[in-house]
């Protein structure tokens, strides 16, 4: 088809160059390549990227649940001791947000990471017919080693809602009695899904935390963690507990790379489930992502003959700063973080094509990510103290 009033030659060469630039930049930026640009065989090898479930001692489970009982969701989320702060960040696409409390807000060893919701945990989108979101945070320098905590959101109302605290912990014998200490994580990502806590270890793979085993403890030591000469049990302060029901150990076949777990969401929109982890880099050119099946009826990671869960699919994606990544109806939503001073960025990917950035729509120092399908949004936070805000933005708007 000829167009009216087309540039002349000179013009069009002009314009060529242009367009040329402007591609050059875009691809410097996002190092995401087409597969037609990229033989099958420099991708990873999913099979070689390999999780295998270490259980917790079971006797020590039933030990701690016979001294400490448990606790429901609903328990906890009754008993919030917290009250978010209304706030509207500047997110591309913004549907809700909130703000911690200011304390919470500007604490400086406490280091808000990963999120997930009752989206995750169930289909229905409720656990004990309650809306929640979880986010994680890890013990950067308090110095009393506290390791991870779990801020528990009554999302009912979801300007300023309530919220509590619990202390992920490690159970352990000591002197042939029950105790735990702290779970020393990164914490850079978590998924809900069912009765189980996914939550990323970096080069450790993934720790799990069964929400059944939720338990009170004793208050009034902000020091003292675990079981006290005097049979109390104590975690620095904090009313509740919630002890680590196994660990998802990873390894590396084949020649392939040990994988980084820095970041996991959950895709409900795969068959069956599936999780995505991901790795954070910088400068972020070998960065991969990898999906694992889930097994829908045990909520576990579904594991070959072997006792080994092999990814189904990776690749590499060579994002600089990526701090979360989800997908959705084969869709990626990928944040990137630019540092403590300039504002985050999105990218919207498929893959075999290039990613699509959208530079400054999120906060400074965004971090994991999580859809809530029943709303349509995704969610994400950010992590820097006096910037924290947790906000969701519309999936079909981007």
């Amino acid at each position: 088809m000829t167009l009216a009033h087309a540039p002349s030659g000179p013009v069009r060469r002009r314009l060529a160059a242009v367009a040329l630039l402007i591609t050059a930049l875009v691809t410097a930026l996002v190092t995401i390549p087409a597969e037609s640009a990229q033989p099958a065989a420099a991708q990873p090898d999913p099979d070689g990227i390999r999780l295998e479930r270490v259980d917790t001692d079971p006797g020590l489970l039933d030990e701690l649940r016979t001294e400490l009982g448990t606790v429901d969701v609903a328990d906890v989320l009754d008993s919030a001791n917290r009250t978010a702060r209304a706030c509207t960040p500047s997110v591309t696409h913004r549907s809700a947000s909130f703000c911690w409390n200011s304390g919470d807000d500007s604490v400086s060893y406490w280091m808000p990471q990963g999120i997930t919701t009752t989206g995750d945990a169930d289909a229905s989108g409720l656990i004990d017919g309650r809306e929640a979101l979880l986010s994680s945070w890890y013990d950067k320098d308090s110095g009393r080693d506290m390791g991870v905590r779990i801020s528990f959101v009554d999302m009912a109302d979801r300007t300023t809602p309530d919220y509590r605290h619990v202390l992920l912990v490690e159970p352990r014998w000591d002197d042939g009695e029950a105790s735990f200490g702290p779970v020393n994580a990164h914490a850079g990502g978590i998924v809900w899904y069912g009765d189980q806590l996914y939550v990323a270890n970096t080069y450790n793979g993934l720790r799990v935390f069964d929400m059944d085993d939720l338990m009170q403890v004793s208050t009034g030591d902000s020091n003292a963690i675990g079981r006290q000469p005097d049979g109390s049990y104590h975690a620095h302060n904090y009313r509740y507990v919630l002890p680590q029901q196994a660990h998802y150990e990873p390894s590396a076949a084949g020649g392939v790379p040990r994988f980084r777990y820095s970041m996991v969401s959950l895709d409900r929109t795969t068959s069956p489930d599936s999780i995505l982890v991901s790795e954070y880099g910088n400068p972020g050119t070998d960065t991969r992502m990898a999906r694992y099946d889930m097994d829908e009826a045990t909520h576990h990671i579904a594991a070959d003959a072997d006792g080994y869960a092999r990814a189904d699919w990776a690749y590499t994606v060579g994002i600089r700063g990526m701090q979360g990544a989800v997908s959705v109806d084969g869709t990626f939503h990928i944040h990137r973080s630019n540092g403590s001073s300039t504002r985050g960025d999105v990218f919207i990917w498929q893959p075999g094509d290039y990613a699509t950035p959208h530079n400054g729509a999120v906060p400074i120092g965004p971090e994991d990510v999580s859809y809530w399908s029943q709303h349509g949004e995704i969610w994400s936070q950010s992590e820097y103290p006096g910037q924290r805000y947790v906000y969701a933005s519309r999936e079909a708007d981007w």
